[in-house]
């Protein structure tokens, strides 16, 4: 009988926007790497926010922030993927989203506050022992 476990490392990627996702490390907590055709970015511990909701976990990363101009947040969405343990990996597709916030030191900007921009990130999940 097969070992399975819940994946805990996520590699996922769509045109130029590359995206490595680890919910533990040997630092004790998740790692995320963000890369882009502007961006090179990696955060860990609490600079990644992880919400549970309905529609899988949401990890969220501030990308950038420029007073009074914008703040840049990118949400990926993921479901739990369970994985046969000794495998390299289960394909995936799942939502990626970039936020974009207008920010003025004078105060709330007329018009939304937040724009959206959507991506069908493809890449694997499998399981690590770390």
């Amino acid at each position: 009988m097969e070992n399975f476990s819940q994946a805990n490392l996520f590699e996922l990627s769509r045109g130029d926007i590359h995206i490595t996702y680890s919910t533990t490390s040997i630092l004790g907590g998740p790692i995320l790497s963000y890369r882009d055709h502007e961006l090179n970015r990696s955060f860990r511990g609490a600079d990644i926010r992880i919400n549970d909701t309905e529609i899988g976990q949401q990890v969220i990363v501030t990308l950038e922030t420029i007073p009074d101009l914008r703040k840049v947040d990118f949400t990926l969405i993921l479901p739990v993927v369970t994985v046969m343990t000794q495998s390299t990996g289960t394909c995936i597709k799942v939502p990626g989203i970039r936020i974009v916030s207008p920010t003025s030191f004078a105060g709330p900007l007329p018009g939304p506050q937040q724009l959206y921009s959507t991506f069908n990130l493809r890449g694997t999940a499998q399981f690590i022992v770390s």
